[in-house]
């Protein structure tokens, strides 16, 4: 087995400044699995959660919110930018946001610090309003966009785009590369797509995903052409899968509390900020006020002692992306399975065809994506 070492510093904390939401969105995590109670981070959980940066994070790591929505508790936000740069105990901050409450007066407040987001929206109104609304059901895009667009006049700066793909939505499907060249236009090149796994797959949903990729990868090779780089997950991964002549490492990653953990209002430390939601005493890695306790070890030995595999452990054999695979989201596992290790079968069979979709994109233009990724 791999020796374990764990560093002694990481390089971030995402920290979960309220667990409450402003959204009721159709496919999320954190609400659909767990009875999660809206709760806030306090002044002493924040002063302990200061003291723990100060042990614990290294000084040119970074401060990420997480949630919930991070920006309906904006005060405690500021509180902890504040103290940690103060304390010293930071180098950056940033927030992942459904971008409704980001308003001229955050902005601007963020401007003025070592602030980023990752701006969460789902493509144009007609695909992001069939999922990401508000708590009675109104459509919430036009306000997101224009939030965005107000950041980027403001800051300057063009942030990632977090994009949820309803893998069981055909119309979904069908009008995401239009989407996606509308976000490309309006010069938003770092595109993080990817599917909610947490569904069942058939041939027939695997058909509509498969038009669905041939359209984007037909999109990018026109860009890639120009020499516009446009970055997405489905090029990473087919990248990663063939560039990798036998399984790479999976052992150090993310979902692991090696380099990140997640912190809950309550102080509470998991491996990672999905964790969070689930709250499971078995993922428990201590807390702010008292630090790490045994879990964390137990939990990397754990994961070490086999590679992770499928839910249907055959499909393992022929998969196009096994020369890279890490076990996708160890959360995610958990949560479904009970089990980190097991990967749920539409999560690989998607794997394996962004491969048999977008090999032909990538060694086409294999010199340009390994120059930009």
């Amino acid at each position: 087995m791999q020796k374990l070492r764990l560093p002694n510093k990481l390089k971030s904390l995402t920290v979960w400044n309220t667990s409450r939401c402003n959204f009721a969105c159709r496919y999320c995590f954190v609400y659909k699995l767990y009875d999660v109670i809206g709760e806030e981070m306090d002044h002493d959980t924040i002063d302990a959660l200061i003291h723990f940066a100060s042990h614990h994070l290294d000084p040119k790591g970074g401060i990420w919110f997480f949630g919930g929505e991070p920006l309906i508790s904006f005060d405690t936000i500021k509180e902890i930018v504040d103290k940690a740069i103060a304390n010293g105990v930071a180098d950056h901050f940033g927030a992942t946001t459904n971008l409704y409450s980001l308003d001229e007066d955050k902005i601007r407040w963020m401007a003025k610090r070592p602030f980023n987001i990752l701006a969460s929206i789902d493509g144009t109104a007609e695909i992001h309003d069939r999922y990401r609304v508000l708590k009675d059901g109104s459509p919430t895009w036009e306000r997101c966009w224009n939030n965005l667009k107000n950041w980027v006049k403001i800051t300057g700066k063009i942030p990632e785009i977090r994009w949820t793909i309803q893998t069981a939505d055909p119309e979904v499907l069908q009008k995401t590369p239009e989407a996606m060249k509308f976000f490309v236009e309006k010069g938003f090149r770092t595109l993080a797509m990817d599917f909610v796994y947490e569904v069942d797959i058939d041939d027939d949903l695997l058909t509509e995903i498969e038009k669905m990729m041939r359209e984007i990868s037909r999109i990018l090779d026109a860009y890639y052409s120009q020499g516009i780089w446009i970055h997405t997950m489905m090029v990473r991964d087919t990248f990663s899968a063939l560039r990798s002549r036998v399984r790479s490492s999976y052992w150090y990653r993310c979902g692991l509390a090696q380099a990140d953990v997640g912190i809950a209002p309550n102080g509470k430390i998991y491996p990672c900020h999905r964790f969070v939601s689930s709250a499971s005493d078995e993922m428990l890695l201590g807390d702010v006020f008292k630090g790490f306790n045994e879990n964390r070890i137990r939990l990397n030995e754990e994961w070490m002692k086999y590679p992770p595999y499928s839910e249907k452990p055959y499909l393992c054999l022929t998969c196009r992306y096994k020369s890279a695979c890490h076990g996708q989201c160890i959360a995610m596992n958990w949560d479904l399975f009970g089990d980190i290790h097991v990967v749920p079968e539409t999560a690989c069979r998607i794997k394996d065809l962004t491969v048999r979709v977008f090999e032909p994109l990538v060694r086409k233009h294999w010199n340009f994506i390994a120059r930009n990724l």
